[in-house]
């Protein structure tokens, strides 16, 4: 079994139609020829009888003149038979002409039969083309279906092995060394440092040498040294004790003023910084208030250093002001009033924000409005209406609004100097 076509069913349609088309062509063409000559012989036969009988009138006139009543009466008989012989001849030829309206029916009735033969041929190659056509639409679709589910599944396989990718690269960041961790905090505090205090010397301890991470050497602006600041730099999950004492030995190695650990993981009883055991803690988003404090100390303590160097009782005092509550009291209060008002600040930026965003929102509707109801009275109107520019659609305006250039109010800011009130 051939399948048929769309081609195959045009061609054998086209075919089949030519073939009735001819056919009835000739029969209608032998039945109009078989029509004229019957046409013509009942013509022709009207035209005799009118014929005979004419001649017949005008011979049985002239026999009455000329014959009495024997010759009338031989011409009657004469006539008789030669009307007689006329009558079967229309006799015969009317039967020829009844076989012949028999033909035309037999031929009509062929005509029809073909014609419906015609027509079921047609019916039915429509039919079988219909049940091809969904046939290769079915299956067309179980192979667009099938390729489709394929490619599902190939995707599916694709995302679970880039999944398993990815959740092997972040195993392995996740499982990065302590000391590569450690390093990029460092770093960090390093640029924050160098940044926020461009007149002091930051220092970084070369890998390798025991000591802490950054050595701070405070300055003031006419470059007097007023004392140094050692920071430690922890990236861990959990705190530790030790820290404090390493610190310390560090602090003394070093002969730093103040020691600093900045971590993500603080004491228990520790919120944000505080002191511990003569060593500052802090969370690196307090670094740069708890270093803008300890500079404001240290160099009130140099200052009045070098105002009373020969003073042993004012360097005592100054010592003991140092390790004394009242200065681990002034510098948390001056760490709490900057982050106080960089809290301030934070938050009237997030406000200004919102209510930027609110009146944009509020001028794209207006426009958009204004916009749409120009194009409905443009297209009632027509051409007839007066152009507005500002409405126009210039391709080489953007149709988004401009984003405003404000920054993110839920992402803490890095603090400034100008925002450090000292």
């Amino acid at each position: 079994m051939i399948p048929i076509t769309e081609t195959l069913h045009h061609q054998l349609a086209e075919q089949a139609k030519a073939e009735l088309q001819e056919q009835i062509a000739q029969e209608r063409k032998a039945l109009t020829e078989k029509e004229q000559e019957l046409n013509k012989r009942d013509a022709s036969l009207a035209s005799a009888e009118k014929d005979i009988e004419k001649r017949l009138q005008e011979r049985l006139e002239a026999e009455k003149k000329k014959l009495g009543e024997a010759a009338l009466a031989k011409a009657r008989g004469e006539v008789a038979v030669e009307f007689a012989d006329l009558r079967a001849d229309a006799e015969e030829k009317a039967e020829k002409l009844k076989e012949a309206q028999k033909a035309e029916l037999a031929l009509r009735k062929e005509k029809r039969e073909l014609e419906e033969a015609k027509q079921n041929l047609q019916l039915e190659v429509t039919r079988t083309l219909d049940k091809e056509r969904e046939r290769i639409r079915e299956k067309a679709f179980q192979d667009a279906q099938e390729d489709h589910r394929l490619r599902d599944a190939e995707k599916d396989q694709k995302l679970k092995d880039i999944l398993r990718v990815n959740e092997e690269l972040r195993h392995k960041l996740e499982q990065g060394s302590q000391q590569a961790q450690g390093e990029v905090l460092e770093l960090q505090l390093e640029e924050v440092l160098r940044a926020s205090y461009p007149m002091d010397d930051i220092t970084p301890v070369p890998k390798g040498m025991h000591g802490a991470d950054v050595i701070q050497t405070v300055r003031t602006r006419t470059g007097a040294l007023s004392g140094s600041i050692i920071w430690e730099s922890k990236r861990t999950k959990a705190w530790s004790d030790g820290w404090i004492t390493k610190l310390k030995d560090d602090q003394r190695t070093a002969r730093a003023d103040a020691a600093v650990i900045v971590t993500d993981a603080l004491p228990k009883d520790l919120d944000g910084f505080g002191l511990r055991d003569g060593i500052w803690i802090a969370h690196p988003r307090f670094v740069i208030a708890v270093a803008t404090a300890l500079r404001v100390t240290l160099s009130e303590v140099a200052f009045a250093k070098r105002a009373s160097e020969s003073k042993n009782e004012t360097v005592e005092a100054v010592f003991q002001y140092l390790i004394g509550p009242e200065f681990r009291q002034r510098v948390e209060a001056i760490v709490t009033t900057f982050v106080d008002l960089k809290k301030d600040l934070d938050e009237e930026k997030r406000i200004a924000v919102r209510r930027w965003n609110k009146r944009e929102k509020q001028i794209e509707r207006v426009i958009t409005n204004t916009s749409g109801m120009y194009g409905d009275l443009q297209g009632l109107i027509g051409g007839s209406m007066e152009s507005i520019p500002s409405l126009e659609a210039h391709p080489e305006e953007s149709s988004e609004p401009a984003e405003l250039d404000v920054p993110e109010p839920d992402e803490p800011a890095e603090p400034l100097k100008e925002d450090i009130p000292f």
